[in-house]
């Protein structure tokens, strides 16, 4: 089960976009937005770790800032997710940048992030810990649909979960496609940016793989 968890979330790698209430800072830099495209993109452990390095720095100089903390707590997901001997290390860390993006400005993107962070630490053993992280992993995401019913990326981690979840329990693939296509109507309708969350796209067709819909 492990293994689709960890699939299922990897394939959310081309990690976001939306019209809410961000704060945007007048001081982001074109290392930021470099970092940024270069996350976009990034799909090995070597990878994380050095922009997790640049981020860091990022974050110092802009530590009123929610985004590069989101971005710090997404690497940390990943690294989790790809890592057997030191997922939990890195899912904790994930966890405590998410909830410091929320402190900073709560979004439904950092929400988001909250509930993959908490999924990550749940993946490492999921048999022996859904029961006790499964309330951490769909309350942000409850919230983040509260904050923004628009953000399609909400609707692509629910129908990652539900897909994972036996159909005897209301998952599978047919009771994730509604989630599906509401998340592709959405994320068609949104321009990327170069600095917030402006992933989707190809997630979607990767669960399309899947799940057709």
């Amino acid at each position: 089960m492990r293994f689709y968890f960890i699939l299922s979330f990897l394939l959310l790698g081309s990690f976001f976009n939306c019209p809410p209430i961000y704060a945007q800072t007048n001081n982001l830099n074109k290392d930021f937005v470099a970092a940024v495209a270069e996350f976009n993109v990034a799909t090995k452990n070597d990878d994380y770790t050095k922009l997790l390095t640049r981020f860091e720095q990022i974050e110092k100089s802009s530590s009123k800032d929610w985004v590069p903390a989101y971005y710090i707590s997404l690497l940390y997901t990943r690294l989790s997710f790809n890592s057997k001997k030191t997922a939990d290390t890195y899912a904790n860390e994930a966890i405590v940048w998410a909830y410091k993006s929320i402190a900073l400005q709560a979004n439904d993107e950092n929400y988001c992030a909250l509930s993959m962070a908490q999924t990550a630490k749940m993946s490492v053993s999921p048999y022996l810990r859904w029961i006790k992280y499964e309330k951490s992993i769909y309350e942000p995401l409850q919230k983040a649909k509260k904050t923004n019913p628009n953000n399609p990326r909400v609707y692509i981690l629910e129908a990652s979960l539900k897909m994972n979840i036996p159909v005897l329990f209301g998952g599978g693939c047919d009771n994730s496609k509604p989630m599906l296509i509401k998340a592709k109507q959405l994320i068609d309708k949104l321009v990327p940016d170069s600095i917030l969350p402006s992933w989707g796209r190809q997630s979607l067709m990767e669960l399309k793989e899947g799940c057709p819909f």
